[in-house]
Order: structure tokens, then C-alpha cells, then sequence
């Protein structure tokens, strides 16, 4: 391979796998609550914001303030982790925009975005060495970056669910100063010489961190769910128990597959992250200190209701009805509850008492079935 051929195929690895670690974050998102174009939206604004970066860093050098040296362990991560965040602020203040889940994953793609130009500038000014730097940056430079953001995108996440304004405005600092220690910690080390095993422990250090917090606040979102639904939304008992084990879905539709097809199916993958993200938006408004976002976040819910019981409409009952059993089964088999079935919702719930009467018939039918054979 030439030396052109070698530079191409080093700024393709250099472009795609820090992607790919974004799309396996985005795989764990398993409440769909993340939006793809905002996805795409990070990736731009964190190339935006390298851009930025290199006329900012330069001139600081230029003008006398800081020597090159000082830049790069000081006020170069202060700078860029800053920039990175404009993007993730705009996202997240929105009301579209959930808990931490989706604060990390626009925060881990501000990153990538930032990083990925840097690559190929390295890349291109250093022909020699394309390949090496493309492979020692991906798994830790590139790294660092998106878990800086990645750190900041959860903090201003995590700030709206703060009822108390000044606790939620002191964990952006905090996110804020943990996210530019971490970036300088880092350029430090490097400046210094350390090997590049040392870097790219590091760099899996921050990732895992990154996965950690969205594993932990999937698990709080599902929570949520189950708090949130109920009666005013006609979700029963066992609708809200399948997005809990949400990991188990698969399980819970391969006999509405089996024996309605993939399109219902399809409908009902639908249905359930709808109601997910119903009960994480009520969440959210209880605590959100923002009346215009809290006014517009209750558009966004009753907007949702009205899509979901479209869907209900589009599925059928017999479909539903075959939803709730399967898990009702299921989850007893699986998760082993305790001495009981799954308890259906009862007649105070809108729409509850039906479907428990409902799937209490078709359970004693088969059993009459079964005892006359």
C-alpha cells in the first residue's frame, strides 16, 4: 500500500471507530428516549466547536498570554470543554430532551465530533505516522474528549431533574470542573511522555464511566415508568412491567410475532416506547423549575397519548390482550415474583379492570379446554 493508501485507509479508521463507540452507547439506550438527529446534531456541533478551538488556542500563544505548553494543559481543555458543551446545552434545555441517558450520549457525541477533525489534521500533517496516531488516538485521546463532554452532557441532564435550582446549578459546575480535570489530567500526561498504554487505560477509564452512568440511569428511568403510569394514562400493571424488564422484550413479542406478524409487533415496540417516555416526561415536569419548558413538556406528553392510543386503536384488543398475558406468564417464570401473579390493575384503573376480567376468562377457557381433553 502506498503512502496515500495508507493515509486514506488511516483517517478511515480514525473517522469510523469513535463512531462506533457512539453507536454501542446508543445500543444501551433501550427506552428509545434519545433522538437520532440530535445524535447527528453533536457530531456537527462538536466539529464546530474544534474549529473554534484552533483559532482560540493559537491566538492565546500569539498575543503572549501562554506559552504552547500552557495551553495545552491549561487552558486548551478549559477552552474546548466549553465549546463542546454549547451544543449539549442547546439540546438538553430543550423539552424534548430526557434524563442523563440522553445527556450522555449527546455529550459522548459532541466529543466524537470534536475529535474525529482533530484526527484527520493529525493525520494528514503527519503522513509517516497515520497510522499509528489513527490507532492511538481512537482508543484514547478520542476517548478523553467524548467523556469530557460526555460528563458535562449528564450534569446539565441530570441539573433537570434538581426540584432545587442552586443544588441542580452547583452539579453543572461540578460536571463542569470534573469533565476540564479530567481533559487536563490527561494533555499532562501526555506532554510528560507517559507510554501509550498508560493513555489508552485512561481513555477506557472515562468510557467506562460513561457506560456506568447510562446503565444507572436507564435503571432510575425505568423506575420512573413505573411510578408515573397508571390510571390517567389506561396503562396496566403489566405494560409498565414489561418496560421495566424492558432487557427481556424480545421474549415478551416473539408469540405476538408468531401469531400476528412482524407489523403489529412493529406497533407494539412502538406502543411501549411511547408509554416509556410518557412516564419519564411526567417525571421530569414534576421537578423541572422552568414553567415555559414545563408547559411545553405537557404538550409533548398529551401529544404522546394521543399517538398511543392510536396505536392501541391500530393494534386491537386481541393483540394487547395477548401482550399483557404473555408477560403476566413470563415474568413470573422469569423474575420469579413473589408467591403470585403478576397483579392486573384493578377497577379503579381506567381500562385495568377490563383486561384483567378479560385475560382471568381466557386463562379458565384453556384450562376448561385442557380438563375435557
Amino acid at each position: 500500500m502506498n503512502m496515500n493508501g495508507v493515509v486514506m485507509f488511516s483517517i478511515f479508521i480514525a473517522c469510523v471507530i469513535p463512531i462506533l463507540f457512539l453507536l454501542f452507547l446508543r445500543k444501551f439506550d433501550l427506552l428509545h428516549t434519545g433522538k437520532v438527529w440530535k445524535n447527528f446534531a453533536t457530531l456537527g456541533g462538536g466539529m464546530i466547536a474544534y474549529w473554534i478551538a484552533t483559532q482560540i488556542n493559537p491566538f492565546i500563544v500569539n498575543i503572549g498570554w501562554a506559552t504552547w505548553d500552557q495551553v495545552i494543559r491549561i487552558s486548551a481543555p478549559i477552552i474546548e470543554e466549553i465549546l463542546k458543551a454549547l451544543i449539549i446545552l442547546y439540546l438538553i434545555s430543550r423539552s424534548d430532551s430526557n434524563y442523563v441517558v440522553d445527556g450522555a450520549i449527546y455529550g459522548f457525541g459532541a466529543g466524537v465530533g470534536f475529535a474525529v477533525v482533530e484526527n484527520i489534521e493529525y493525520i494528514i500533517n503527519n503522513p509517516q505516522l497515520a497510522f499509528a496516531i489513527a490507532f492511538a488516538r481512537v482508543f484514547s485521546t478520542n476517548l478523553v474528549h467524548a467523556t469530557g463532554s460526555g460528563i458535562i452532557g449528564i450534569a446539565l441532564a441530570y441539573q433537570r431533574g434538581e426540584k432545587a435550582q442552586f443544588s441542580g446549578i452547583g452539579f453543572v459546575l461540578l460536571g463542569y470542573i470534573l469533565a476540564i480535570s479530567f481533559h487536563a489530567l490527561f494533555n499532562t500526561m501526555v506532554s510528560a511522555g507517559t507510554f501509550l498504554v498508560a493513555a489508552i487505560i485512561y481513555g477506557f477509564v472515562g468510557f467506562g464511566f460513561i457506560f456506568y452512568i447510562i446503565k444507572r440511569g436507564l435503571n432510575i428511568q425505568k423506575e420512573w415508568v413505573a411510578q408515573t403510569l397508571g390510571e390517567a394514562e389506561r396503562i396496566t400493571q403489566e405494560e409498565t412491567k414489561v418496560i421495566r424488564y424492558i432487557e427481556t422484550v424480545d421474549k415478551v413479542l416473539q408469540p405476538i410475532q408468531q401469531r400476528f406478524g412482524i407489523k403489529k409487533t412493529q406497533m407494539m415496540r412502538a406502543l411501549m416506547f411511547k408509554q416509556a417516555e410518557i412516564g419519564i416526561k411526567k417525571k421530569i415536569l414534576e421537578s423541572d423549575t422552568s414553567e415555559a419548558r414545563k408547559k411545553e413538556t405537557q404538550k409533548i406528553i398529551d401529544t404522546l397519548l394521543i399517538e398511543m392510543e392510536e396505536l392501541r386503536n391500530k393494534i386491537g384488543w386481541n393483540c394487547m390482550l395477548l401482550y399483557r398475558q404473555v408477560y403476566s406468564e413470563r415474568a413470573l417464570e422469569v423474575f420469579s415474583l413473589l408467591n403470585a401473579r403478576i397483579a392486573a390493575a384493578g377497577p379503579s384503573q381506567k381500562g385495568g379492570g377490563l383486561w384483567s376480567t378479560l385475560a382471568d376468562r381466557m386463562k379458565q377457557s384453556t384450562r376448561q379446554e385442557e380438563n375435557q381433553l
